[in-house]
């Protein structure tokens, strides 16, 4: 997918936030400065892999990881200390599920749900981080290589004036780095986000995804009749701007 091809809004609830990527830094393969970048050839896309992204995240709260893992018809997100989300094309649209590990607990949000609260997300949203679309707003700088393939450079501003960096793999349909914000920002003006891909491989599917067989799972359309579930009471609590 070339960066532009797609119209996109931006992503909400918990870890599904709207990303901004861009940068002059180099990343992958001989361009990428840093021991702890790691590369791993992709095989080719089949429908029983899946590709995993795996991003250090720099912003106002420090530094983080996100990984994002791809297949054909399922998208996962882990960050640090949020819990994992999961999405799954279904007949109907795309249903989510959020899973908390220390609880061992699940909350499913069926296409239906999604669509009540205004947050049915479209595919190229969740697969891309960003909106390809960003390159078409941006002056494209050369290209270079970046994780075995090549990646677009562009550069320029946000509608507040931010200034943006973007390095776009095409191939993946994935930034290789993304860079938005000022480092010594004013009082008023957003701090420094920055995206940075360390790692990138194809695996099989089956091993790829977050395992839910031991989660306890709960509709979120029954969360609001769950009041003695202490679980759901702080679930409905935390997000009572999505929940009944």
């Amino acid at each position: 997918m070339r960066c532009g091809s797609t119209t996109l809004a931006a992503l909400s609830l918990s870890i599904v936030v709207s990303f901004a990527f861009a940068g002059p830094s180099r990343a992958g393969g001989a361009t990428q400065s840093g021991d702890d970048t790691k590369y791993v050839a992709p095989a080719p896309a089949s429908a029983s892999q899946a590709l995993i992204a795996e991003y250090q995240v720099r912003d106002a709260k420090g530094e983080r990881t996100l990984v994002l893992v791809r297949s054909a018809d399922r998208i996962e997100y882990r960050m640090q200390g949020e819990p994992v989300e999961q999405w799954r094309k279904t007949p109907d649209g795309i249903a989510r599920l959020e899973l908390f590990a220390k609880e061992q607990r699940s909350v499913s949000w069926s296409p239906g749900d999604l669509r009540t609260i205004g947050q049915m997300p479209q595919w190229p949203q969740l697969a891309s981080l960003i909106s390809p679309e960003l390159c078409t707003a941006l002056k494209r700088d050369g290209q270079i290589k970046a994780f075995g393939t090549t990646a677009a450079r562009y550069s320029g501003e946000s509608a507040e004036g931010q200034p943006i960096a973007l390095e776009w793999i095409e191939a993946d349909a994935l930034p290789a780095y993304y860079r938005t914000g000022k480092r010594k920002a004013k009082t008023g003006e957003p701090g420094l986000y920055e995206l940075r891909l360390r790692k990138l491989e194809r695996v099989s599917a089956d091993a790829a995804f977050t395992a839910t067989v031991d989660y306890r799972e709960t509709d979120y359309a029954d969360l609001g009749d769950m009041e003695l579930d202490p679980f759901a009471a702080n679930y409905v609590k935390q997000h009572s701007g999505h929940t009944h």
